[in-house]
C-alpha cells in the first residue's frame, strides 16, 4: 500500500489527489476535440484538417459540410464554474481565425466555397459523456 506523501508541516498532501482528479489543459483540449469529431462525423460532416497550423495561428478543426469550409473552434471545460465554454470566444480570437482562414484558402484547395465559422463548445462529464453544443456560423467578419 503507497503512503500519502506529507507536506513539510507534517500534514498528509493531496496534491497527488488533485492532480489525478482535474484535467491537465491540453489533455482535456484533445478529449473536446475528439468528441466535437465524432459529433461532425455522425452529422455528415466531413473533417478536413485538425489542429491546422499557420504563420497566423491554429484552428482546431477544418471541415466541409455541402459546399462550405468551417473553420471550428472546440472549446472544452470539465466543469461550468468557470462559465459555459463558448464564452470564452473573444473578438480577438475571432479575427485571428478570419486570418487562420484566409492563410488556409490561400493555398486554393477550396477556391469556390463559401467559408463558415463556428464554435463547438463542449462540457465532459465523466470519462464517458459530454454536453456539446454547435455554434453554427457564430460569428462572421467585424463581429
Amino acid at each position: 500500500m503507497e503512503a500519502t506523501p506529507k507536506s513539510p508541516t507534517g500534514r498528509k498532501s493531496t496534491e497527488g489527489r488533485r492532480r489525478s482528479s482535474k484535467r491537465m489543459p491540453k489533455e482535456l483540449g484533445r478529449k473536446g476535440e475528439e468528441v466535437a469529431c465524432t459529433y461532425l462525423a455522425s452529422h455528415g460532416i466531413g473533417v478536413l484538417a485538425r489542429n491546422w497550423r499557420c504563420r497566423a495561428g491554429e484552428a482546431d478543426i477544418i471541415a466541409v459540410e455541402d459546399d462550405d469550409i468551417v473553420f471550428i473552434e472546440v472549446k472544452t471545460r470539465a466543469s461550468l464554474n468557470g462559465g459555459l465554454p463558448e464564452d470564452s470566444v473573444t473578438r480577438e480570437k475571432r479575427a485571428k481565425y478570419e486570418n487562420i482562414a484566409m492563410h488556409y484558402l490561400a493555398q486554393g484547395a477550396h477556391p469556390s466555397s463559401r467559408v463558415r465559422f463556428d464554435v463547438i463548445s463542449v462540457v465532459l462529464i465523466g470519462d464517458a459523456r459530454a454536453f456539446l453544443r454547435h455554434h453554427r456560423d457564430a460569428f462572421s467578419e467585424g463581429q
